[in-house]
Order: C-alpha cells, then structure tokens, then sequence
C-alpha cells in the first residue's frame, strides 16, 4: 500500500513537471516568435539606411561629376 502511494506520489510530481515545462516551452516560443517579428523589422531598417546610403553616395558623385564638368567647361576658351 505505501508502494502505490509512492508510486502516485511520483505519477503527480511527474505530471506536474510536465505542465510546468509545456507552459516554460510555450514562454520561449511566445519570445522567439516576439525576437523572430522584431529581427525582421531590424532587417528592414538596415535595407532602408542602405538604400539611403546608396542613394546619397549616388548623387554626391552626380553632383561631383557635374561640378568636374561645369569646371572643364570654364577652361574651354571660346573663339
């Protein structure tokens, strides 16, 4: 008889175990899931500094081109 109170003893504290361990699982799949969505923003701010960066680089060499140019032209003496 003290076996089988043993023995459901251990059956609760297992099962409880269990419980406890699904809702910590369902804790850091809520935060992966949390980390995942704000990883994917972050992405998405560093795509559009880059294409910021990129876009600004662009036209101060546009901007460089044509003063090099405007330049040239000033040199070139007309007859």
């Amino acid at each position: 008889m003290e076996q089988d109170k043993s023995k459901l003893i251990m059956l609760v504290d297992l099962l409880e175990d269990r419980q406890a361990k699904q809702e910590e699982l369902q804790y850091y799949e809520q935060c992966l899931q949390d980390l995942m969505e704000r990883m994917a923003l972050v992405r998405r701010e560093i795509k559009l500094t880059e294409s910021i960066i990129h876009v600004i680089k662009n036209e101060k060499a546009e901007v460089v081109a044509d003063f090099i140019k405007k330049k040239e032209e000033s040199r070139i003496l007309d007859f």
